[in-house]
């Protein structure tokens, strides 16, 4: 078993001798309680002592030790930190910071972004750790720091992680009693924010085709280069104005927004047994203004079949619930299609400009 100091002053257990370990008979016990109490006293007289706690103790041989913690700050809200844990976490410093809310994705990128990935993967003799217990539980705390904005900071170290299990070995949390009772708006304490699930929807397409349209996440990454390597020559240009390299940086760019100030709604269709992208329409917002700029693509397969009206509309509508003026949209001046969809539902076409390119406006 192990004994361990439990004060509320005590951030680090083993910096102040609060930790003992491979105790094993009631009398050994008695012996690290007062050890561990002695020792805190010595070192951080001022700690308030509540009593201590008695732990089984894992084999850690197999595993590894991480943290995973958090701290509030007043301009960037809650931080999320990954990295090596253990007793030399200040030592070694390898550390990474994501915010709230975390999906799979962005959480396995923090996990990359240490150099303890390289022994997560398995290290001589050691298997590998399971990163799909790290990243749930990373994606779990924040959930909960999204949900608790009282949370201050937030420290579990180590955790223990092997190829079967993840366990919390210390952990300590601390909560800001003003926020207790305090109604906070949901998200208000964030600095991105959540995801809207509220522009989700089915719809059926003139065919009797369902299709699902909802905003566009990280790990659609994958889906979004499938869709523009889709891509014709002709809706490139459309499009991008020009020829395109459609790489990692360029997706990561297209998928990870900041939904407080762009919504991209795509639009997937299951071909196959397997759901693919077939359409994208964005809606960029201009800081500290009431406009926004507008685009969208559809696959080639599928223009012409209501996807590209349908964005459109949906793109409209989130314009509206973010109470934009105008909304406007550069088209290429031979992109008919999308100039007469644009004139469908009223916006006005201003005269060609430079580059033949033609601007629509709508005035909301």
């Amino acid at each position: 078993m192990a004994v361990k100091i439990l004060s509320p002053d005590v951030t680090h257990k083993t910096d102040v001798g609060g930790v003992i370990l491979d105790v094993a008979t009631p009398e050994d016990a008695k012996s690290a309680f007062e050890r561990v109490v002695a020792n805190t006293k010595a070192i951080q007289p001022d700690a308030l002592i509540t009593g201590a706690t008695v732990q089984k103790m894992i084999d850690r041989e197999q595993g590894y030790e991480i943290i995973i913690g958090s701290k509030f700050d007043s301009l960037f809200g809650p931080a999320i930190l990954f990295g090596a844990g253990g007793t030399a976490v200040e030592l070694f410093r390898d550390l990474t910071l994501g915010f709230p809310p975390l999906n799979q994705v962005l959480a396995r990128r923090m996990i990359e972004d240490t150099k303890i990935y390289s022994l997560l993967k398995g290290f001589r003799d050691k298997p590998p750790a399971n990163i799909l217990f790290i990243e749930e539980t990373l994606v779990k705390i924040s959930y909960m720091l999204i949900d608790f904005p009282e949370i201050v900071e937030m420290d579990i170290n180590p955790i223990y992680v092997d190829d079967k299990s993840i366990i919390a070995l210390d952990a300590r949390i601390i909560i800001d009693p003003k926020k207790v009772d305090t109604a906070i708006p949901p998200g208000k304490h964030l600095i991105i924010s959540r995801y809207p699930t509220k522009y989700q929807q089915k719809w059926i397409n003139k065919e009797g085709i369902e299709i699902v349209l909802r905003v566009i996440r990280p790990e659609d990454e994958k889906l979004w280069i499938d869709l523009v390597n889709s891509f014709s020559k002709e809706t490139v240009r459309y499009r991008f104005f020009g020829p395109q390299s459609f790489d990692h940086s360029m997706a990561v760019r297209f998928c990870n927004i900041d939904y407080d100030r762009e919504i991209a709604i795509a639009a997937f269709v299951k071909e196959d047994g397997e759901t693919r992208m077939v359409g994208v329409g964005r809606l960029i917002t201009e800081p500290g203004e009431e406009t926004a700029e507008f685009g969208e693509a559809v696959t080639d397969q599928w223009q012409g079949r209501g996807v590209g009206g349908k964005l459109l509309d949906m793109v409209i509508d989130v314009a509206r619930d973010f109470r934009l003026r105008r909304i406007w949209g550069e088209v290429l001046s031979d992109n008919q299609n999308m100039l007469g969809l644009c004139e469908s539902r009223g916006f006005a076409i201003e005269p060609e400009r430079e580059h033949g390119m033609v601007r629509a406006t709508l005035e909301l």
